[in-house]
């Protein structure tokens, strides 16, 4: 971390960590509900459990109803991640954790996850069930073995008004929030100033959503991005209310969004900081980077604990220490844009599986939308007069453009203006390898392309090209410059 990151990150945690008492808030405006024992309870069940009724376990009041998909067999230590997910209103605990508990799996990642679905007292989600679901984290997070540094949030239509407001509330308790068909994002006025160190947001909207306008989303983005939080907003165009939910791929990038996150200023465990120690020796840090299983426990412990290790293994002298680290950053965002700055600087790399590496690690930072990740992708691939840059890593760079451009594409056009303007530059590049790769992407918001053919001269294109810039111009960039004005 910087020098101010990390002296504004060891601030939050000791004002998080002030003894307020019970029926008090936190410095987020949440209540505070002290602990329950619950030691003389059975150990938690694991494989698909339904009907679920939680009640305080000495004076059998009811808490609440809940689903739960646990991994069967269960690891010795607290490893596992909570995903709590809050369903529409009229809804049942099922969902939306069943269909987040069946796209889990299908991504091989069930045995890494306890999911619990949760039911609100009334239809909707309230103010009232604030309570409830700070006794049902307590309980999940005493009976199963769960990294308090891997807890995140899900849900959809009044959940996901929930899940803003109540998460919103408790940051120094959930690493990530995600969420369909949601209201405005107000924040807090405590940690305003410390966007970068806070809960990170993923939100999902329909441009036809009849129930819930997206215009309150796209708010909600630009309170956060004002705030300097780092969020990711996928607008599906023709989307509506409820078939959001059910678009696999957005679906599968929140996944991995979600696995790649931990908590950014909540302590480590004891294990986990004594392992990270050992890399201070230099000696002791270079047999630990050749042994396969570090690198799984780097990723495991992940965030900006272990993105100090990753940024270490980025200078290491050894070529395969370098990759190892680039691969890496394909599955975690570790310290965020200080970890994907380190990583730009492995573009240079004389070894060309090293530069590859990152350029597909900067891929997956840039569908994430870091800026600091799209502006090193498009400055390598548009450095056609550079002698020092080989061609196959303008093309890599190229595609990894277009992939992150992908799920912007499916509605989205006021973010990643970066990597809009990379594209847009590409598509007059000097090699049509380049142009049709750039172009792939973005044929697809305008019917007939703006008449664009890659594969023509640069006069036959000009006339094209001139339409695509105005394109960008009303709806990207105009876009950007109204946001920014907010």
């Amino acid at each position: 971390m910087t020098t101010r990151l990390l002296f504004s990150a060891l601030l939050l945690m000791f004002m998080l960590a002030g003894g307020a008492a019970a029926g008090e808030v936190n410095q987020f405006g949440g209540m505070i509900v002290p602990p329950i024992d619950w030691s003389t309870q059975k150990p938690g069940k694991t494989g698909d459990v339904k009907d679920g009724e939680l009640k305080h376990p000495e004076t059998k009041e009811f808490i609440t109803r809940y689903r739960a998909f646990v991994p069967e067999k269960l690891p010795a230590k607290n490893h596992l991640a909570l995903l709590i997910c809050f369903h529409g209103k009229g809804g049942s605990e099922n969902g939306p954790a069943d269909h987040m508990a069946r796209s889990i799996k299908a991504l091989g990642l069930d045995q890494q996850y306890v999911v619990l679905g949760l039911k609100a007292k009334n239809e909707g989600w309230e103010d009232v069930d604030e309570i409830g679901v700070l006794k049902a984290y307590d309980w999940a997070t005493a009976v199963y073995p769960i990294d308090k540094r891997r807890v995140y949030l899900v849900g959809h239509s009044s959940g996901a008004h929930w899940d803003t407001k109540f998460g919103a509330k408790h940051q120094h308790i959930f690493a990530g929030i995600m969420r369909w068909a949601g209201g405005s994002v107000r924040l807090p006025s405590f940690g305003k100033d410390m966007g970068p160190l806070m809960t990170e947001w993923y939100l999902v909207h329909g441009t036809k959503d009849d129930q819930n306008s997206i215009t309150n989303t796209r708010e909600g983005r630009d309170n956060l991005k004002a705030a300097k939080y780092r969020y990711v907003l996928r607008e599906i165009l023709e989307g509506d209310h409820g078939d959001i939910v059910r678009h696999p791929l957005v679906t599968t990038d929140m996944i991995w969004w979600m696995d790649a996150l931990r908590h950014k200023t909540m302590t480590l465990p004891a294990d986990d900081e004594k392992y990270l120690k050992q890399f201070s020796n230099a000696k002791t840090a270079a047999k630990l980077f050749g042994d396969a299983d570090t690198w799984n426990e780097l990723l495991r412990i992940g965030g900006p604990h272990a993105g100090q290790v990753i940024a270490e293994a980025i200078t290491s002298d050894k070529p395969k220490v370098r990759e190892y680290a680039a691969i890496a950053c394909t599955k975690s965002r570790f310290a965020g844009e200080e970890t994907v700055a380190d990583l730009a600087k492995l573009l240079e790399d004389k070894i060309a599986g090293v530069r590859s590496a990152a350029i597909i690690a900067l891929g997956v930072q840039a569908n994430w939308r870091s800026e600091t990740a799209q502006i090193a992708l498009g400055k390598l691939a548009l450095s056609a007069k550079s002698k020092k840059v080989e061609f196959a890593d303008r093309g890599e760079a190229t595609m990894q453009l277009a992939k992150a451009a992908t799920l912007p594409m499916l509605g989205n056009f006021d973010d990643d203006l970066a990597l809009w303007q990379a594209l847009m530059a590409l598509m007059n590049d000097e090699r049509q390898e380049l142009r049709s790769a750039a172009f792939a992407p973005l044929k697809v918001a305008v019917p007939d392309g703006n008449g664009y053919d890659p594969s023509v001269t640069a006069a036959e294109r000009a006339g094209a090209i001139a339409k695509w810039e105005a394109w960008f111009q009303t709806h990207m960039v105009s876009a950007a410059n109204k946001q920014a004005k907010k």
